[in-house]
């Protein structure tokens, strides 16, 4: 799976399905490969812009089946 981050500041990311967690950090425009999430079940990824404070809400979204390739792309625009 690879984690992409289409926005202009720098993300802290989180993933996880029934047996194992990462987490870290992705640069603007960059990408974060985790092959491990290829093929899995139930794989959830959370976002939340780095540096946004404590009113900074994190996005998430659950991929029932993940696939080999297969891409989560966050792309907002914070100021």
């Amino acid at each position: 799976m690879q984690l992409y981050n289409n926005t202009p500041n720098q993300l802290f990311y989180s993933i996880d399905d029934a047996s194992s967690a990462d987490c870290g950090t992705i640069d603007a425009g960059q990408t974060a490969a985790l092959p491990y999430y290829d093929n899995q079940q139930n794989v959830s990824v959370s976002f939340q812009v780095n540096g946004g404070g404590a009113n900074a809400l994190p996005y998430s979204v659950t991929i029932p089946s993940s696939g080999t390739g297969m891409a989560v792309t966050l792309g907002l625009y914070t100021e």
